[in-house]
């Protein structure tokens, strides 16, 4: 199953135009962690680390989330100075978690539109290669 996800997110990852839409680096990972794959031209972070991080961010969001009664988490979003990151599970049905590194000038509109795109492209992938 893993390989599917890989090669479906390899796929996904080189249809997106990351320099237009102010995207530095994209991760895809399971839910516990474990990194799938990852689009990071620059070649600036570990894709374990962040994939690493992903899951334990998501973990808390959604730990957080139970405690005022909200169910799930749908995005989880880091605001910086030098720019943004943006966490998202892939679905229910399917357990992985989308990490995109944003630089400062990225329009945040779009970049949620993006991220969004990028998971319905993943799915659709998936559900191809079953």
């Amino acid at each position: 199953m893993l390989a599917s996800a890989t090669s479906a997110a390899h796929h996904v990852f080189n249809q997106i135009g990351t320099t237009q839409n102010g995207i530095s680096t994209v991760v895809m990972t399971t839910l516990d962690g474990q990194e799938i794959a990852i689009h990071d031209p620059g070649r600036k972070f570990s894709a374990v680390r962040l994939s690493a991080m992903t899951s334990s961010l998501v973990a808390i969001a959604r730990s957080v989330g139970k405690e005022v009664d909200f169910h799930g988490c749908d995005r989880l979003l880091l605001e910086a100075p030098e720019g943004k990151i943006i966490f998202r599970p892939v679905g229910m049905q399917y357990p992985y978690l989308l990490c995109i590194v944003v630089n400062r000038d990225a329009i945040l509109g779009h970049t949620l539109w993006t991220v969004d795109k990028i998971v319905s492209n993943f799915i659709q992938q998936l559900d191809l290669n079953k």
